[in-house]
C-alpha cells in the first residue's frame, strides 16, 4: 500500500512493527523491497520525496564540491519516487572477471565475493531492467579483430522507469507499507550500541515518527548512505559505522574523457558508433583499470571542466565557419558538431582521499550538507593514457580510423579534462575486514547486527561498466539473505 507520510503520520506506527525497514526508492530499495515481500517478509519502504519531482525535495541534496570540480553533487541523483531511475539512461552491463582479481596497485582490497556470486541471480535482475534474453558479455567481431580490445557488451533498457514500472505491485501489496514525504533524519542504536533501535523520519510538514523493525537497509545512493551514518553521532561520535574512519572513504566515478577526434578511413566500418573494451591481458600486462572507449563518428559534444563555458561558446560561435574554427583552436582545443569524437567510461581506483564529508551549512531538517572531495591518483591517469593510446594505435593498425589524441594525453605534464557519468559509487565500501571498509559480505554494517547498505556505495571497486544492473543483483542478494536472518536480541 502507499500512502502520504505528511497525511498519515500515526498510520505508519499504528501499523506495527516490520521485518524490515527500506530508506530510498530507486532500484536497489524496490527491488529489495519486492523480494522480501516475495519472501512472506513484512517490509517497510520509505521515500523522503514525492511522488513526482519538487525543488523543494530535491534542494535537500544540496552540497560542495571542494576537490576536483563535481558537477554531479545534486543534478547527478533524483530524490522522489523511482530515485535516479527517472533518468537514468538504459545501458546494462556486466561486470568482468578481472574486475574481481586483487590487483594490488588498487592500494586496497577488492570484492570479497566472488563474480558468481554476484552474477547468481542475473535471469531475474535482466528481467527486472527490461533487458531479458539480451546478450551482455563482450565480443570480439571479425570487423575489428584486435587482439588487446574487445567489442563491448552492453544492452540498453527502455530505460525501466522504477516508479512507473512497480507502483502499482507495491499499492496493492499486502505486504509492503510506502510511505512518500518521510524523510530520515536520525538513526537510533539500542543501549549496547551493536544494534539499530529505530529510524527517526519526519515529513516536510513537520510531523514525525519512529520507526520500528527487525532489520533495517539505506538504500539512498552513494552520496546519502554516508551522510545518514556520519550525521547519526549522537551515540557515535564519529558516526554510525565509523569507528575505523571509512564511512564516506572511496567515493568513486567513472571517468568521462573527450580523448580525442578521429577521422574515418573506412566508411563501411563506421555505420554505427564503437565501443570497445581492453582485454582481461591487457589491463594485466600494463597495470590499468577497466573501462569502455566510445568511438562517435558524428557527434554531439559536450564540454566540462573549468573551461567548459568557454569551449560551448566557441563552439557555437566558429564551428560553422572552418577557417575561424581551425585558428580558435590553435588557441583552445574544443570539439565541434559531427567531428568523430572518442568519449570514455572509465574506472576509477579506490582513493582514500576521495571522500563524503559532512559541512557546516544545514539543510531544513537540521542536517549538514556534504562535502564532496573528489580526487584522482596516478593509476587513474595512467589508465586513461594508456587505454587512449592503444585504442588509437589500433584503429591505425586496422585502417578504420586515423585518431588525433587530446594534448593531455600525449603530453604528461598538462592536466587531464576529467568529467563524470553520475556513476557514484563506493562510500560505504565492502569488505572482509573492517579496517578495508563499511559493510561486510552480506551488505551489513560491520558492528551493527541489523543495519545493511544497498546500491552501488558498496562497491569496492567501480568496474569498467555502467552501475545499475550491478546494483539489481545484489539487492536481490541482499534481500534473499534478510529473508533468513533472526532479529537480534533487543538489549
Amino acid at each position: 500500500m502507499i500512502f502520504d507520510f505528511s497525511e498519515n503520520s500515526s498510520r505508519v506506527e499504528a501499523r506495527g512493527r516490520y521485518d524490515v525497514c527500506i530508506c530510498g526508492t530507486g532500484p536497489a530499495g524496490i527491488t529489495a523491497a519486492l523480494r522480501l515481500a516475495a519472501r512472506n517478509k513484512r517490509v517497510l519502504l520509505l521515500e523522503g520525496g514525492d511522488l513526482s519531482y519538487t525543488d523543494r525535495s530535491q534542494d535537500l541534496y544540496q552540497g560542495k564540491s571542494v576537490g576536483r570540480q563535481y558537477w554531479h553533487v545534486q543534478s547527478g541523483r533524483l530524490r522522489y519516487f523511482g530515485g535516479t531511475s527517472n533518468h537514468w539512461t538504459g545501458r546494462c552491463g556486466l561486470f568482468d572477471a578481472i574486475d574481481f582479481e586483487r590487483r594490488g596497485y588498487f592500494g586496497l582490497p577488492g570484492w570479497p565475493i566472488s563474480r558468481s556470486e554476484v552474477l547468481a541471480r542475473l535471469a531475474e535482475a535482466k528481467e527486472i531492467l527490461d533487458v531479458g534474453g539480451k546478450d551482455l558479455d563482450p565480443h570480439y567481431d571479425p570487423e575489428f579483430n584486435s587482439s588487446i580490445f574487445a567489442q563491448s557488451g552492453f544492452a540498453l533498457s527502455p530505460p525501466t522507469r522504477f516508479a512507473e514500472k512497480y507502483a502499482s505491485d507495491l499499492k496493492s501489496s499486502d505486504r509492503i507499507d510506502l510511505f512518500y514525504n518521510a524523510n530520515l533524519v536520525d538513526i537510533r542504536l539500542g543501549d549496547n550500541r551493536t544494534s539499530i533501535e529505530s529510524f527517526s523520519i519526519r515529513s516536510f510538514g513537520g510531523k514525525e515518527a519512529r520507526i520500528s523493525a527487525s532489520c533495517y537497509v539505506l538504500a539512498l545512493g552513494a552520496i546519502e548512505n554516508a551522510r545518514l551514518l556520519l550525521h547519526s553521532n549522537k551515540q557515535e561520535p564519529d558516526g554510525i559505522g565509523n569507528r575505523n574512519g571509512m564511512v564516506g572513504r572511496c567515493f568513486m566515478e567513472h571517468l568521462n574523457v573527450s580523448v580525442g577526434r578521429f577521422l574515418v578511413t573506412d566508411p563501411s566500418f563506421w555505420g554505427k558508433d564503437w565501443a570497445i573494451v581492453p582485454t582481461a591481458d591487457t589491463i594485466r600486462k600494463e597495470n590499468i583499470g577497466n573501462g569502455i572507449l566510445h568511438f562517435e563518428p558524428n557527434s554531439s559534444p559536450q564540454s566540462s571542466g573549468r573551461l567548459r563555458v568557454l569551449k560551448q561558446f566557441l563552439r557555437e560561435t566558429s564551428c560553422g565557419i572552418p577557417s575561424l574554427a581551425k585558428v580558435a583552436r590553435a588557441v583552445i582545443d574544443y570539439d565541434c558538431p559531427g567531428d568523430g569524437l572518442i568519449t570514455t567510461l572509465i574506472e576509477q581506483t579506490p582513493n582514500l582521499a576521495s571522500r563524503v564529508s559532512l559541512g557546516g551549512d544545514l539543510d531544513e531538517f537540521g542536517m549538514r550538507k556534504v562535502r564532496l572531495d573528489w580526487e584522482f591518483r596516478e593509476e587513474d591517469l595512467r589508465t586513461i593514457r594508456t587505454l587512449a593510446i592503444k585504442a588509437s594505435q589500433e584503429m591505425a593498425r586496422l585502417d578504420r580510423a586515423r585518431v588525433q589524441l587530446a594534448a593531455f594525453i600525449l603530453d604528461p605534464k598538462l592536466e587531464i579534462e576529467i568529467g563524470g557519468h553520475a556513476h557514484q559509487m563506493g562510500t560505504t565500501r565492502m569488505a572482509s575486514a573492517p579496517e578495508f571498509g563499511v559493510v561486510d559480505e552480506n551488505c551489513r554494517v560491520h558492528g551493527i547486527d541489523n543495519l545493511y547498505i544497498a546500491g552501488s556505495s558498496v562497491f569496492p571497486t567501480g568496474g569498467g561498466t555502467n552501475p545499475t544492473l550491478t546494483v539489481v543483483l545484489l539487492a536481490l542478494r541482499l534481500a534473499d539473505h534478510l529473508a533468513t536472518v533472526e532479529a537480534p536480541s533487543r538489549m
